[in-house]
C-alpha cells in the first residue's frame, strides 16, 4: 500500500522539514501502525511499492514513521508521530483531528499540532489548531539537516520558537505560512502579528520570513515596533528585518516612526527610511535602562528622509544615529532648530554634526557654515568654512538690533565665541546698516547671551555708518577691545592698540577731515548717552585736520580729549602747526577744535609756518 509514501510526503511538505535533497525513491522508510484487522508491521518499503488493494478509510493507530537516507551512510531525516491517522488512498489524502508531531533526528527543527490534512496532490500539509514550531537559529544560515548530529535538544537560547492557531505547508514552493496570534520567540526578538510567511532554500535552510497584519515586532531590551508588514533575510552574515508600510518604534521614551525600519539584528542597527521622524530625551541616561525623559530639558526630535540608529548591544539610549536628507532637528531645552543635508549624533559626548548646507538658529541667533557641530552637553559649537552668524542684540534705545558676522570658522560656548579668518561684523539697526568692523579674529565675550567684550586682531578695520550730521569714523589698528555694560547695554570703551588710525569725514564736503595716529588710542562713553567723554592716545600721537580754508597737525607722544570742555591736551614734545606759525618746545598744549584756537604752556618757540622769501640782492 501507499501509506507510507504519503506520509513521507506530508513530513516534507514544510519547507522547514525538508532533507537535504528532495528524497529518492530508493529511501527506506520503517512504518508501524495498529489497524482495525489487527496488528501489522511494514519493513523496507519503497516509494514506488504498488499495491492492488484499495481503501477510502484507512484507520492507521498509534502512527510512527521513520525515514531514512539511501546509501551507506543509512542516516535517518525525519520522524512523525500521531496517535492515529486517517489513509484515503483514492483520493490521495491524510487527516485526523487529533495531535501531530514531526521533527528531525537531532531535534533543528521541531512541530506539533491538533488537527491535520495532507494532500498529495498539492503536496500541502495543514495544521488546524495550536501549532508549536521550534527551529534552531543555526537553520537561519544553514540546512535544516545540517545541524550537530546529536539527539540533545537545543537550548532555549539557541531556539527560534513560532505558535500559532494554524498552519499551511507547501512542499513544492519551499514556504510555509502560519495564520491567527502568530507569536515568535526568539533572543534577539519576539514577534507577533496575524499572518506569518516563510520561504526556504532547496536544501531547508530558512531563507525569509514575512510576517503581515497587525505586526509588533519586540527587540531584546530595545524596545518595540509595531506595523502592517515585517520581513525578515539574511544577507552578507546578517541577520536583517524590515518593517513596512508605517511603522513605529519605543524604548523608553525614545521614539522613532518611518514608512519603514529595516533593523540588523546582527549589528543592533535601525535604518528608518520615508517620512523619518525621532524623538530622544535631553539630558544624561543610564546604560543599561530604558531612556526617561526630563520635563525641564524635554526631547530632541529629528525629522529626515533616512536615518540609522546605533543601539547598544544591551538595553539603553541610542548610542549614534546618521540622518540623511531634509534632516529638521528641534531641541525643546533651549527652543532651538537645524537644518541639514546630513546629520550625525554620537551620545557619548553629546556630539551632533550637520553637513549640506546645514544652519542652526534659536530666537536669539543663527548660525550657517559648511559644517556645524555642536558638542550639547557643554553647551559648546563650531561652524567650520564659509561661517556666519546672526545674533540679536538687546541696544538702550533699539530693540531691533542684529549683530551679523561672516568668517571662515566660528567656535561658540556659553560665554565665548570666536571668529577665525576673514572676520566682517555688521551691526543692523531696524534693517539699517551702524558700524562695520572687519579683523583676522574676533573673540565675543558674552554674559546671558549679551556682548559683555569683543577684541578683534589682526588687520582690523572699522567704520559707523553716517550719523545725522553725516559723519562718518572709522578706526585701522591691529587690536581693539570693546567693552559693554550688560546693565544699561551701552558700550563703555573702545582700546585700540599698534598701528592705530582713526579718522572721521562728513559726506558733505564742507565737514571738516580729522586723523589720529598713534600706537595707543582708548575712548571712553558716557554710561548715559553712550556719547564721547574722554580719549587717551599715547606714542607717537599725530593730530591732522583740514578744513576748507585751514589746515593743523600736531604731534606728541600723549593726547587727552575732554570732550565737555572742548580741550585737547598735548605732552611729550608737542608740536603744532597751522597754515601762519609752528609752536613748539612747550611744556604742554591746549587745543580747542570748536574755536580751532591753541595755547602753549610753559616755555615755547614759535615761527612762522612758511619761511619768508629771501630778498634779492641789492643790483650793482
Amino acid at each position: 500500500m501507499k501509506t507510507t509514501r504519503w506520509m513521507i510526503l506530508a513530513l516534507a511538505a514544510g519547507g522547514l522539514l525538508q532533507a537535504q535533497i528532495p528524497p529518492d525513491l530508493k529511501t527506506r522508510i520503517i512504518g508501524e501502525r495498529q489497524t482495525p484487522h489487527g496488528s501489522e508491521l511494514e519493513r523496507l518499503m519503497s516509494f514506488d511499492h504498488q499495491s492492488n488493494v484499495v481503501y477510502r478509510d484507512d484507520l492507521v493507530w498509534p502512527f510512527l514513521l521513520k525515514s531514512y537516507r539511501s546509501g551507506p551512510s543509512n542516516e535517518l531525516q525525519l520522524i512523525v508521530q500521531a496517535p492515529e491517522c486517517h489513509m484515503d488512498k483514492v483520493g490521495q489524502r491524510a487527516w485526523d483531528k487529533g495531535p501531530i508531531l514531526l521533527f528531525t533526528p537531532t531535534t533543528n527543527v521541531w512541530v506539533q499540532g491538533e488537527g491535520f490534512l495532507f494532500l498529495e496532490a498539492s503536496n500541502t500539509l495543514d495544521i488546524s489548531n495550536k501549532v508549536e514550531t521550534r527551529v534552531l537559529r543555526s537553520l537561519l544560515k544553514t540546512s535544516a539537516l545540517n545541524g550537530a548530529k546529536t539527539n540533545a535538544p537545543a537550548t532555549s537560547e539557541q531556539t527560534l520558537k513560532i505558535f500559532a492557531d494554524r498552519c499551511h505547508f507547501d512542499y513544492l514552493s519551499n514556504f510555509a505560512q502560519y495564520f491567527g496570534h502568530v507569536h515568535v520567540i526568539d533572543v534577539q526578538l519576539d514577534l507577533t502579528s496575524e499572518r506569518l510567511t516563510i520561504h526556504t532554500t532547496t536544501n531547508g535552510a530558512i531563507q525569509t520570513i514575512l510576517a503581515q497584519d497587525n505586526v509588533v515586532l519586540t527587540t531584546t531590551n530595545k524596545g518595540w515596533a509595531t506595523g502592517p508588514r515585517a520581513f525578515y533575510y539574511v544577507t552578507n552574515g546578517s541577520e536583517m528585518t524590515e518593517l513596512t508600510g508605517g511603522a513605529w518604534w519605543h524604548n523608553g521614551d525614545e521614539q522613532a516612526r518611518a514608512e519603514k525600519f529595516i533593523y540588523d539584528t546582527t549589528h543592533h542597527f535601525l535604518t528608518a527610511v520615508d517620512n523619518v521622524r525621532v524623538w530622544w530625551p535631553n539630558g544624561p541616561q543610564l546604560a543599561g535602562v530604558a531612556p526617561k525623559v526630563n520635563e525641564t530639558n524635554g526631547y530632541r526630535e529629528l525629522w529626515a528622509d533616512v536615518a540609522t540608529l546605533q543601539w547598544p548591544p544591551t538595553n539603553g539610549p541610542v548610542e549614534a544615529m546618521h540622518a540623511t536628507g531634509h534632516v529638521l532637528i528641534v531641541n525643546q531645552a533651549d527652543s532651538s532648530s537645524s537644518t541639514s543635508e546630513q546629520a550625525d549624533y554620537v551620545r557619548t559626548n553629546n556630539l551632533f554634526e550637520l553637513t549640506g548646507s546645514p544652519e542652526w538658529w534659536n530666537e536669539r541667533m543663527d548660525v550657517t557654515g559648511r559644517i556645524l557641530r555642536a558638542e550639547a552637553t557643554n553647551n559648546i559649537f563650531h561652524a567650520r568654512g564659509d561661517s556666519h552668524l546672526k545674533m540679536h542684540v538687546t541696544g538702550a534705545a533699539h530693540t531691533n538690533e542684529y549683530l551679523y558676522v561672516a568668517s571662515e570658522d566660528i567656535d561658540y560656548q556659553t560665554n565665548l565665541a570666536v571668529f577665525t579668518d576673514h572676520v566682517r561684523a555688521r551691526l543692523l539697526e531696524d534693517d539699517e546698516l551702524r558700524d562695520t568692523l572687519n579683523s583676522d579674529k574676533l573673540d565675543v565675550e558674552l554674559f546671558s547671551n549679551e556682548v559683555k567684550t569683543a577684541v578683534a586682531r589682526g588687520h582690523v578695520q572699522g567704520e559707523t555708518a553716517p550719523d545725522k550730521l553725516g559723519r562718518i569714523k572709522t578706526i585701522a589698528c591691529v587690536k581693539l577691545t570693546a567693552h559693554r555694560s550688560t546693565a544699561t547695554k551701552l558700550w563703555t570703551d573702545f582700546l585700540a592698540e599698534t598701528e592705530v588710525v582713526l579718522k572721521q569725514f562728513g559726506t558733505n564736503a564742507a565737514e571738516p577731515r580729522e586723523q589720529l595716529t598713534a600706537e595707543m588710542a582708548i575712548a571712553y562713553f558716557s554710561a548715559v548717552t553712550n556719547q564721547l567723554e574722554r580719549a587717551v592716545a599715547e606714542r607717537n600721537v599725530v593730530i591732522d585736520q583740514v578744513k576748507t580754508n585751514a589746515a593743523i597737525h600736531a604731534t606728541g607722544q600723549r593726547v587727552v580729549y575732554a570732550v565737555a570742555a572742548d580741550e585737547i591736551k598735548l605732552t611729550g614734545h608737542p608740536v603744532a602747526r597751522d597754515d601762519q606759525y609752528v609752536v613748539s618746545n612747550s611744556d604742554y598744549m591746549i587745543w580747542r577744535p570748536k574755536t580751532n584756537l591753541f595755547e602753549a604752556f610753559g616755555p615755547y618757540f614759535m615761527s612762522p609756518s612758511k619761511p619768508k622769501p629771501a630778498k634779492s640782492p641789492p643790483k650793482p
